[in-house]
């Protein structure tokens, strides 16, 4: 939220925003609320985007890993991704419809836990699973933050103007902000801003990957069907 207040004074004007994951809403309202703009969100599930619809939000019915956005290219100025990426398999899709919807200078706000934070690596040393990408958990992908800045920076179509580190476990919150912003590689939660800089016309990069042996390797989803593929030696 101190991100998107800090996007909103710089703009000077009201601001669209496109929250990818919205759930039930409520933190999209908070987000139109700061923002000042009309307010769009993205949610597979049909219970949770009923209830968002009813908070006045233009709510699709998507899943970002095998459909496109309904919006047209260029339609919002601000766009947030919250622990929502560590979920997806073919993260190459969304992400390339992020960068569509994007308005040019637009600004993306991207979160993930970090795979590399410091109680991570402290679990691992010990022979313990990072709690991050655990086999019985819902996360499918693990970025650490210097991964997470190439995955948004890949291409240049975006460029991160400014991190914020959040949580630093085992801190508690209240003395978590110093160590997560001074080491932000090994918080828990690394917030990368990043700017749109490409042309009005340039086509997002990360969508390229999908048909590439990188690419292969890392999703399997085709049309919206699964389908297990070998990975390539």
């Amino acid at each position: 939220m101190r991100e998107l207040a800090t996007i909103g004074r710089e703009a000077g004007r009201p601001l669209s925003v496109l929250d990818v994951g919205c759930w039930d809403g409520k933190a999209t309202v908070a987000y139109r609320s700061t923002l000042q703009g009309p307010a769009a969100g993205v949610e597979v599930y049909p219970g949770p985007a009923a209830e968002a619809r009813a908070k006045e939000i233009d709510v699709a019915e998507v899943d970002v890993e095998a459909g496109r956005m309904p919006w047209p290219d260029g339609q919002f100025d601000v766009i947030v991704a919250n622990q929502v990426f560590e979920h997806l398999k073919n993260v190459w899709l969304p992400m390339g419809e992020i960068g569509r919807l994007l308005a040019p200078n637009g600004t993306l706000v991207f979160s993930v836990p970090n795979l590399a934070s410091f109680h991570n690596r402290v679990m691992l040393a010990f022979g313990y699973q990072p709690s991050s990408i655990r086999t019985f958990g819902p996360h499918v992908r693990g970025f650490t933050y210097r991964q997470a800045r190439e995955f948004v920076e890949y291409g240049g179509f975006l460029e991160v103007i400014r991190t914020r580190g959040v949580g630093f476990y085992p801190l508690p919150a209240r003395l978590a902000s110093v160590p997560a912003n001074l080491w932000v590689g090994g918080c828990h939660t690394p917030i990368l801003v990043a700017r749109r800089n490409a042309a009005p016309e340039t086509p997002p990069p990360w969508e390229s990957l999908a048909t590439s042996p990188m690419g292969e390797q890392t999703f399997y989803a085709s049309a919206g069907t699964a389908r297990v593929e070998p990975v390539r030696t």
